[in-house]
């Protein structure tokens, strides 16, 4: 069994395609089938009846015998050619040279001529018709010509041998199952390529099927992972915007200006049109609560509007009451309007939001747009309400604090000048003494001036002590005003880290966050360039962007890593700012840094930007 599969699988490769392979096994049976049941049968007749013809079969046997032979060397073809056409020409050969020229072919010679003449179609695949029409042509003018081949005359032979008895009889039947044989196997194969390309189809289908699941995966991973950038791309907008607030709140004490530059902040980076601040009062009188706009911005133009509301009135009021923002994305026609050069329109998108810090409202902020916002700028706005709070809180108390110590310093001013005075009446009074020493007559009307000046000096003495106690109140205040005010630093040292550099980078400032983060001690940091921190993987071309971007007065954002007194390694989302002199010239720089949890993304954000720096 084993060496019918070696013969069969002559001339098979790898490299061929499936259907050469198997028309090159068909091409093997095909010349062993010819060979032992045919060539050799015939050439046994002929040793027996016709010894003159023996060489035509012998030559059948070699012929079949090198149809393998050129399937071994690679020549497919050529023995696909020989086994399609050489039996039927020595077919022809032997039955021309058998009979003379009036003698009738005998229908067992027609029979395996037409078996013979078929095998091109069982050896030639349809794709290789060029091959196919030649062996066919062939085979048809052989069949035809017959009798005009050349041939040997052989005398006296009878036909007998070959036309009755039982000789006939098994060639007629030979000749009978190789037409059989051939019409069999082209079936055969019919019916294996029909079940094999069943089986491609139903692998075509599979394939499908997992394609369009794989398709479904990727884009549903993708969608993920756009949706993953995005929310990134969003953090990254909110943390931007974030550090640009907090900067312009460290460049403004007056709270009408800080409020102004804010608003107008605001309303451009979240692009809206229209944009309000309105920050909490009390009454002189009762000490009532309400809501004053400091500014106003609309359109890039600035309003220096003064408006009060009272708590509850309105959707301002109430927001205020309810301690909730208030979204409303349906706004009524009769409601406020946006104005322009052009015309006004009432906004599609209203957002009141109360700034609130340690559950106490210091204001509310309220953002009109045409445009309604994405979840991720409400988020910003959210963001920005404790920021914000905790800024006017802050600076509402160092008013309240520089009125204090202005209150105090004129009180002490006061009591100095009531000291002096009271030195003077004391030298009145000893004056007075030796007068009455001098004058007894004007005794009495002087005891009555003395008594009176003590008086007024006893008056004076409660004055000052109650302005005493006075100044010890205001001072525990302040004292309590400065415990509220180290409490926001702390807050604010646990979230963020923040750093003060001179116009040469040298450290000046640093918050306890950031003592925290890089493992370095105050001491160790203070006086020392910032490049303590650079990590040795972060191209000097970012820094050089930098001190280019800060020294222009202009603020610089960028992810860094950073490297840790300890060599961990850690990153930031940076925020970097100059703080500018009346010339508008840096006098210093302020950066602010948050760290990214996450190093697989601080590394894509970072990739990024070296891409669009044109780094990598």
């Amino acid at each position: 069994m084993n060496f019918f599969y070696r013969l069969q699988t002559i001339g098979v490769r790898e490299n061929y395609p499936e259907y050469g392979n198997a028309k090159i096994r068909l091409s093997n049976m095909a010349a062993l089938f010819i060979m032992f049941f045919v060539a050799m049968p015939f050439s046994l007749i002929a040793y027996f009846y016709v010894p003159q013809l023996i060489a035509i079969p012998l030559v059948g046997i070699l012929a079949m015998g090198l149809v393998w032979v050129f399937n071994r060397i690679g020549a497919i073809y050529l023995a696909r050619i020989l086994v399609a056409v050489g039996p039927l020409f020595l077919a022809a050969l032997f039955t021309s040279n058998l009979i003379h020229e009036n003698d009738t072919v005998p229908l067992v010679f027609y029979l395996i001529m037409t078996s013979f003449s078929i095998i091109p179609f069982l050896v030639f695949d349809i794709r290789e018709k060029s091959y196919l029409l030649i062996s066919i042509i062939l085979n048809f003018i052989i069949f035809v010509g017959v009798d005009y081949l050349p041939f040997i005359w052989v005398e006296n032979v009878s036909l007998d041998f070959i036309t009755e008895g039982i000789l006939f009889q098994v060639n007629y039947v030979v000749s009978i199952l190789l037409i059989y044989a051939v019409v069999f196997l082209l079936a055969y194969f019919n019916y294996r390529s029909e079940l094999k390309s069943q089986h491609l189809i139903e692998s075509n289908k599979e394939q499908t099927r997992e394609l369009h699941e794989s398709e479904s995966d990727l884009k549903k991973n993708l969608e993920e992972v756009q949706k993953a950038q995005e929310e990134e791309k969003n953090r990254a907008w909110v943390t931007e915007g974030l550090g640009r607030v907090n900067s312009l709140m460290r460049q403004f004490d007056n709270l009408e200006q800080l409020s102004k530059e804010v608003i107008s902040e605001i309303v451009k980076y979240v692009e809206a049109n229209q944009g309000a601040i309105y920050l909490v009062e009390k009454e002189e009188e009762n000490e009532e609560p309400y809501l004053e706009m400091k500014a106003a911005f609309a359109f890039g133009r600035k309003k220096l509007i003064k408006d009060k509301v009272r708590i509850g009135e309105g959707l301002i009021g109430q927001c205020y009451l309810e301690n909730d923002m208030i979204y409303l994305t349906e706004v009524p026609d009769d409601f406020i309007r946006i104005k322009s050069g052009l015309g006004d329109a009432p906004p599609k998108n209203i957002v009141i939001m109360p700034l609130m810090t340690n559950d106490k409202i210091e204001g509310v902020l309220e953002i009109a747009s045409f445009k309604v916002l994405p979840d991720y700028k409400i988020d910003y706005l959210k963001k920005l309400g404790e920021s914000l709070a905790t800024s006017f809180s802050m600076n509402k108390i160092n008013a309240n604090t520089k009125r204090l110590l202005e209150l105090s310093q004129e009180q002490e001013e006061q009591m100095r000048s009531q000291a002096e005075e009271l030195h003077q009446n004391m030298e009145e009074l000893q004056a007075t003494q030796e007068e009455m020493e001098r004058k007894n007559k004007e005794t009495e009307e002087q005891n009555q001036q003395l008594q009176q000046q003590e008086e007024e000096l006893r008056q004076n003495m409660e004055e000052l002590s109650a302005q005493t106690d006075e100044m010890e109140r205001q001072m525990h205040d302040m004292e309590k005003m400065q415990a509220e005010m180290k409490a926001r630093e702390e807050i604010l040292n646990e979230s963020t880290i923040v750093s003060e550099a001179d116009l040469y980078g040298t450290i000046t400032y640093v918050n306890q966050k950031l003592i925290e983060v890089s493992k370095y001690s105050k001491e160790e940091m203070i006086g020392k360039a910032h490049n303590i921190f650079r990590h040795p993987d972060m191209p000097s071309e970012v820094f050089k962007l930098l001190w280019e971007t800060i020294k222009a007065g202009k603020v610089f954002r960028g992810i860094i890593k950073n490297k840790a007194k300890d060599g961990s390694v850690y990153w930031v989302d940076a925020v970097i700012s100059p703080v500018l002199d009346a010339d508008g010239k840096p006098k210093k720089y302020v950066g602010v840094r948050y760290v990214i949890e996450q190093e697989e993304i601080a590394q894509k954000l970072f990739d990024k930007q070296l891409e669009e720096i044109r780094l990598i």
